[in-house]
């Protein structure tokens, strides 16, 4: 049988060469590198837990021989580190028992699995060194790069600092001496990744808030491309001015009624009124005329009649986007500031100016169609009055100058 010496420099020898002549370009973590530390590492917690020379050969070379299956399959791989090291430790003749304590180290080293024995417990802790380790964030960037390679498994940032810290959190150290030389810095490993977790996600809210805000804009540009405000305004505006013309026309149609009838009246009642003792067939024309030009006067002043409101809104009526700001009639009883409030709050929503636009076109519409009903029935009035009133002038006339031919 082989000395201790010998076997571990043997076994030293055989795993490297494992290395060596396998395809390792996907182990960016578990590579020789690892199981070098690795065997470092317990080599310094045997000692430090005064381990019999025989004991710490057998962890020794649990530590070379446990992370070799790496080099044939990823799934249950301490397994396949069994089978090699009992294969290679056979060939050189070792102990059948010692044999059995490696495999069942080496099957302790699996996720999960608690440690039952010193030399279990040594092992663990030499494989978790780098936990504490100062050289932690390199090593887990490239146990990172290795999973992505290995498994395909890419996790954002954010994730794989949340997994970091859960693993770190929920570790410890089995043996005296692991937890005195190397939890120190394990919290310290852990307490910088509580700090670059909190950095990454004020960042993300960040970036999320600047991308919501670059999505609005965008959003905002794509409405604005879609609905040509130039022509929603140029609309509005020339709606406006025609409601205001056609209110103009109106208002003068009724002035020229208002004249005509008003001249009509006083030459009735200065002319007509005074020859109706020598002329009474003329009085009964000239009453119908009289009362012709009246109706037309009161259609005339019926249409020109404006309308009042109550002249106040509540604050109420604006949040709920009732109120229409634009006409004088809804708020020339309000107070200056009241007012100077609700035109701000009409100016910061726009869906709620264009609805008061709207509000105001459409009751300037039913202004303008009862001024128009108005009106047409005074010029009918007054237009077949007028007929009426000369045909009975002719009649009453007619009949007056019969009863005067001599028999």
């Amino acid at each position: 049988m082989s000395n201790s010496k010998d076997i571990l420099k043997l076994s030293e020898d055989f795993v490297f060469d494992l290395f060596k002549k396998s395809d390792t370009t996907k182990l960016a973590f578990h590579d020789y590198r690892h199981t070098h530390d690795v065997v470092e590492s317990a080599d310094l917690i045997c000692d430090g837990e005064k381990l019999s020379k025989e004991d710490k050969e057998v962890v020794l070379l649990a530590a070379y021989f446990h992370d070799v299956g790496y080099l044939t399959t990823l799934k249950k791989h301490e397994e396949k580190s069994i089978e090699v090291a009992k294969e290679f430790l056979i060939q050189n003749n070792y102990s059948k028992d010692k044999i059995k304590q490696i495999e069942i180290c080496i099957a302790a080293t699996e996720m999960g699995v608690e440690p039952n024995s010193i030399l279990e417990e040594i092992l663990c802790d030499a494989d978790m060194y780098g936990l504490g380790s100062k050289f932690y964030e390199d090593r887990s960037k490239l146990l990172r790069v290795e999973w992505g390679c290995c498994i395909g498994k890419v996790d954002s940032d954010v994730e794989w600092l949340e997994q970091e810290i859960a693993f770190l959190s929920g570790h410890q150290y089995n043996t005296k001496t692991a937890f005195l030389k190397y939890n120190q810095q394990k919290i310290s490993n852990l307490i910088g990744k509580h700090d670059e977790l909190k950095k990454l996600k004020t960042k993300d809210k960040g970036a999320d808030k600047k991308n919501q805000l670059k999505e609005k804009e965008l959003k905002l540009k794509t409405q604005k491309a879609e609905v040509p405000e130039k022509g929603i305004e140029t609309m509005f505006r020339t709606a406006l001015k025609n409601h205001m013309e056609l209110s103009a026309i109106a208002d003068n149609k009724a002035n020229i009624m208002l004249s005509i009838n008003a001249l009509i009246l006083s030459i009735i009642i200065s002319t007509l009124f005074s020859k109706f003792d020598k002329h009474p067939e003329l009085m009964i024309p000239s009453v119908f005329m009289l009362v012709v030009c009246l109706i037309t006067i009161v259609l005339a002043t019926l249409s020109t009649k404006p309308k009042i409101l109550a002249g106040k809104f509540s604050t109420e009526d604006v949040k709920n986007r009732k109120a229409n700001l634009l006409f004088f009639g809804n708020f020339h009883k309000m107070e200056l500031k009241d007012y100077e409030w609700g035109m701000k709050e009409i100016m910061k929503d726009k869906e709620y100016l264009y609805s008061s636009l709207i509000r105001d076109l459409y009751f300037l519409g039913v202004v303008l169609a009862r001024k128009y009903n108005y009106l047409r029935i005074c010029y009918i009035v007054f237009m077949y009055g007028m007929i009426v009133s000369v045909v009975l002038f002719g009649v009453f006339m007619m009949m007056s100058n019969q009863s005067n031919v001599p028999v």
